[in-house]
């Protein structure tokens, strides 16, 4: 009919050109439904550290490449509040912490010198945080770094100080590493006395900064992780569903098969 594969051909037979796109559409597009994406845009490095938390705490996720927009990290629907509540404890995803490299890149007309005593303090405050972001059980780390200034009208002068916070995993001894971070900070910020400076610790509320030991069940035999269960479930039906239009397709083309080995004698009689 006007050149169209029927659903059905005459036959009996299963127009399977008809009938399997719409079903592979669908399954696709079942598939991606099932998912949403958590954080986009990151480094795979980034997105490797997203993946492995969200798995060590028993919740299904998949990292998505997206070309050259970065990668992505998704969980399934269900999923979605735990993981970004376990993400945001656990810092994550990090800051991309800028260097005095970045922050000093040459880049249109000459700055004041009050421009450039805000980028020093801002790059020494980022170098810091960096630092210390990498210090065993440390989740997230801020500098706050004021330097040194003295006022030619009044001749008052500031003295240099630095602030440091760290939140940190409630397991971690973190507090022994007091003595090392202010040093770190008065080799770092020109001027600043040991006395000036502070570090102040913040424990993160909760557990999830441990790993879980992961619950595996059943399906049908397949091995689930928690929270996949539903999916899997969807997934089985819609597969059902597919194996019963291909047995349908099937039945069909037996019929279609049948029909041509009666007419055969018929056909041959008549010549």
């Amino acid at each position: 009919m006007n050149g169209e594969a029927p659903l059905f051909r005459p036959d009996g037979g299963f127009g399977r050109r008809r009938v399997l796109p719409p079903l592979l559409f669908l399954l696709c597009l079942f598939l991606g439904a099932c998912q949403t994406e958590l954080y986009q845009g990151l480094t795979e490095n980034n997105a490797n550290e997203l993946l492995s938390s969200l798995l060590e705490r028993g919740i299904p996720a998949s990292k998505l490449n997206q070309g050259k927009n970065g990668f992505a990290v998704a969980v399934d629907e269900a999923n979605q509040l735990r993981a970004l509540s376990v993400l945001r404890d656990l810092g994550l995803p990090k800051p991309d912490y800028e260097g005095l490299g970045k922050v000093f890149r040459k880049e249109g007309m000459m700055s004041s010198p009050t421009e450039e005593r805000a980028r020093l303090a801002y790059a020494l405050s980022q170098e810091i945080s960096a630092s210390c972001a990498r210090l065993d059980g440390v989740v997230d780390a801020r500098a706050h770094v004021v330097l040194s200034e003295r006022d030619a009208a009044t001749g008052t002068s500031t003295p240099a100080s630095a602030a440091v916070m760290l939140r940190y995993a409630p397991d971690a001894e973190v507090a022994r590493y007091i003595p090392q971070i202010q040093k770190l900070v008065v080799q770092s910020v020109p001027d600043v006395n040991p006395d000036r400076v502070s570090v102040l610790l913040f424990p993160v509320l909760g557990d999830v900064t441990r790993p879980e030991s992961i619950r595996i069940t059943s399906l049908l035999g397949l091995k689930l992780l928690p929270g996949s269960e539903g999916t899997a479930a969807a997934l089985a039906a819609l597969l059902f569903i597919l194996g019963l239009g291909a047995g349908a397709g099937a039945v069909f083309a037996l019929r279609g098969l049948g029909r041509l080995k009666t007419s055969s004698p018929a056909r041959k009689g008549e010549s």
